[in-house]
């Protein structure tokens, strides 16, 4: 089942963190990754990444860490349960997901289960 959390200002209401938890739980959830190319200057340093990394540290994922497929290998990806696209300039974002095959890659953690937040 392809399971997808799509979401405007990260996890900023009630009912999205609900919903977010419960996806977390119910597929136990280890390792995640925030895709930080999105903001082509501060990268993981930006606010909300920060936010963002804080949010899923707090829905007990053990480990969160940042990629940033504009110079990173995006094979990295299949190493983690949940992938999150965080905001900012989308099509700098798509670009580069594209470029590195990252595109790819998510449709294959999404079809073997994996969890796409964003």
């Amino acid at each position: 089942m392809n399971k997808l959390l799509l979401t405007a200002y990260g996890f900023s209401t009630p009912k999205i963190i609900n919903v977010a938890q419960k996806m977390i739980q119910e597929n136990k959830i280890t390792k995640a990754c925030i895709i930080s190319t999105s903001w082509t200057k501060e990268k993981e340093k930006h606010p909300q990444m920060q936010q963002i990394k804080r949010d899923l540290l707090s829905m007990n994922i053990q480990q969160v860490d940042f990629l940033d497929v504009e110079f990173e290998d995006a094979n990295k990806l299949f190493d983690y349960d949940l992938i999150f696209l965080n905001g900012g300039y989308p099509f700098y974002l798509l670009h580069f997901i594209k470029k590195s095959g990252a595109d790819q890659i998510l449709k294959k953690i999404n079809q073997n289960g994996g969890l796409i937040f964003g």
